[in-house]
């Protein structure tokens, strides 16, 4: 079932799902508008480039150069019901549809008649029974009684950190690295570039290990592998396996816009690669945009669970 807090706690912003803390720290107070030049990080007045507010005409690509602070969220980057290319949604799920409302109930034992299904294998099928998701997809189940290691505030870890809440993200680019700051859950990643393979069967990391190239002036390309298996591919609960190889394709189209696609090849888990995000558009922010932060707090999602969370009433306990 749809998880209380998606409709509540966020209405105001659509589908972010969180905890009680996210609410507070989502809520905008007012401001002057000196304050919004200095501190313009609500969340419905600046996701878009203020050039392409104006109307004009963005400026050419920046030649090798993804550095800039960039956000997917009105552009289909918030996925609730599982990643961009392959939600876990029935068709016709569109506003006030029966197949919503089914969709909103959730606790489908699996994925069956959902648009554009996975590949799975037979491993990979019994993986993703085993994960109890929360949001908003078909299998959804109360958050007291999923097991999504976003809940409990383990790492999300890679690629779970881009397919669930791909909002407000920098990215810092040195001569050897390409960093990438992420606003929710304070998540972080490094991408190499200084002409290192990627290492052979290490140990296992939330985040992987990254490295990448240029393809041409205006298209990165970064492999990643060595994710730790307890982390998702998404908020439907994907499962991976350690041979998980994530590829991610970031091409600048011109100053301000920038389309990200990632494709998953993982063969323990399905029969064939596949696409989680395929030209996902990201918009790039004003320079002086702050990014709020976003924490996962332990005490505030216990709470939630004991008076929200739990769909058992408190005095049948």
């Amino acid at each position: 079932m749809l998880k209380p807090f998606i409709a509540g706690t966020m209405a105001a912003l659509g589908l972010l799902t969180f905890s009680w803390s996210m609410r507070a720290q989502t809520e905008t107070p007012k401001q002057t508008d000196e304050t919004k030049r200095n501190w313009n990080n609500d969340p419905t007045g600046n996701r878009i480039n203020r050039s392409l507010d104006a109307g004009q005409k963005a400026g050419p690509a920046p030649r090798r150069d993804l550095s800039g602070i960039w956000d997917a969220t009105a552009t289909g980057g918030v996925e609730p019901a599982g990643v961009a290319e392959h939600p876990a949604v029935y068709p016709g799920d569109t506003p006030g549809s029966e197949a919503e409302a089914k969709r909103f109930r959730g606790g489908q034992p699996d994925e069956k008649g959902v648009v554009n299904p996975l590949p799975y294998t037979p491993l990979g099928e019994a993986a993703l029974k085993a994960n109890r998701p929360t949001g908003q997809s078909v299998r959804a189940v109360p958050s007291v009684l999923g097991n999504d290691p976003g809940n409990k505030c383990d790492p999300l870890g890679f690629p779970y950190m881009e397919n669930f809440e791909f909002r407000t993200n920098e990215l810092v680019q040195t001569k050897n690295q390409v960093i990438f700051l992420g606003q929710y859950h304070h998540k972080w990643r490094i991408i190499w570039t200084d002409g290192r393979e990627l290492p052979k069967d290490p140990p296992p990391r939330w985040n992987g290990y990254s490295v990448g190239h240029w393809q041409d002036d205006y298209t990165f390309v970064a492999e990643t592998m060595g994710m730790n298996e307890k982390s998702w591919i998404d908020h439907a609960g994907r499962p991976h396996s350690k041979e998980l190889r994530v590829t991610e394709i970031f091409h600048l189209v011109d100053h301000d816009t920038m389309e990200h696609t990632e494709i998953i090849n993982d063969p323990v888990m399905y029969t064939e690669p596949w696409m989680a995000h395929n030209k996902l558009i990201l918009r790039r922010q004003p320079p002086d945009f702050d990014i709020r932060e976003i924490f996962c707090s332990p005490s505030e999602i216990q709470r939630y669970n004991e008076f929200v969370g739990d769909p058992i009433n408190p005095q049948e306990k």
